[in-house]
């Protein structure tokens, strides 16, 4: 549905907030990653690219010259064929998410 909707369609924001809305309530339900052990440092080069990511959109706010990154991937994302693609990336990303261990028993 994404791959043949256009961009900033309702059919294709349906389709994503469908598709992570049952994904969100799977993991939930399912207590996903609550046995994962913490991340630790690990963690730190997630945390990097969070803030920086973070950064960037709160300095487009104020200076409205500068690319948001939805900007910035629009022009990649425009195409059907790929769309789709980031779609099932992000879904196999969240199934990824929800085969993490559960809490020991």
């Amino acid at each position: 549905m994404v791959a043949v909707s256009g961009q900033l369609s309702a059919g294709a924001l349906v389709a994503v907030a469908a598709a992570g809305a049952a994904v969100t309530a799977t993991g939930l339900a399912r207590r996903a990653g609550a046995g994962a052990p913490p991340v630790g440092r690990r963690g730190l080069p997630w945390l990097v690219w969070l803030a920086a990511a973070l950064g960037w959109e709160l300095v487009t706010l104020a200076d409205a010259d500068l690319p948001t990154l939805s900007d910035l991937a629009d022009p990649v994302l425009a195409v059907p064929l790929v769309r789709g693609a980031a779609t099932l990336a992000w879904l196999a990303a969240g199934a990824w998410l929800l085969t993490r261990p559960r809490r020991p028993s």
